[in-house]
């Protein structure tokens, strides 16, 4: 082979990928984000818990769930407080899921999950707070709801904490009105949300517990 068909192996592969970026990028990113959606849950659940993060979305998710007989039990979970002197100027994650159901003038019951320690500062504290809740109540099944980014790494941290305990995991995910999969990376949340992903499910998939390396979700 010559040197010029040398030089056009090399500068092929790395042109042709960039090509694909310029005439096909939509399609590509659209499935790099799909990848990080799971969902499989099913009714007949015991408990729908509520990760704490954009409760605006998740809430009202849960509700729907609940209405649909995916299980009767509905759980927020404790987070720690971001700064305990003015903690209670705004409405906790319980308030918060209490006043969406009166709002949407259902009648579900809402339960706060214990926290083993000062409230969930991770997927990880979530999960461990989870499993101790399943394991008291003999729970089979629970369905966690969060935002679609998010499905894919929570659902992972669950199944690491919960690993031979057979209870199973399964995992629902909220849109949201600001981004979507199909086009994530033309708003600032949206790529702040999955180049987020992008870093913390590498993470996580080296650890079966919160990593030193991330102290927050």
């Amino acid at each position: 082979m010559s040197w010029k068909s040398k030089l056009i192996a090399v500068l092929g592969v790395p042109l042709a990928f960039l090509l694909s970026l310029i005439f096909f990028h939509s399609q590509l990113l659209t499935l790099y984000a799909g990848w990080f959606v799971v969902r499989d849950a099913e009714p007949g659940a015991d408990a729908i818990i509520c990760l704490s993060g954009d409760r605006e979305t998740r809430n009202p998710e849960c509700l729907r769930l609940w209405k649909n007989g995916y299980a009767s039990r509905l759980f927020v979970t404790a987070e720690k407080p971001k700064n305990k002197e003015f903690n209670e100027l705004e409405l906790s994650h319980l308030e918060f899921a209490r006043a969406v159901t009166e709002q949407m003038q259902l009648d579900a019951v809402w339960e706060l999950l214990p926290s083993l320690e000062d409230g969930a500062t991770s997927t990880f504290d979530e999960a461990a707070d989870a499993l101790a809740m399943a394991s008291k109540e003999g729970w089979k099944r629970i369905i966690l709801v969060t935002d679609e980014f998010h499905t894919r790494r929570s659902l992972l941290a669950f199944k690491e904490v919960f690993e031979g305990s057979d209870i199973e995991v399964q995992v629902a995910g909220v849109p949201n009105e600001v981004f979507s999969v199909d086009d994530w990376w033309k708003s600032d949340r949206g790529i702040l949300a999955y180049f987020g992903e992008t870093i913390k499910y590498p993470i996580y998939l080296l650890w079966d517990h919160e990593p030193n390396l991330v102290s927050n979700d």
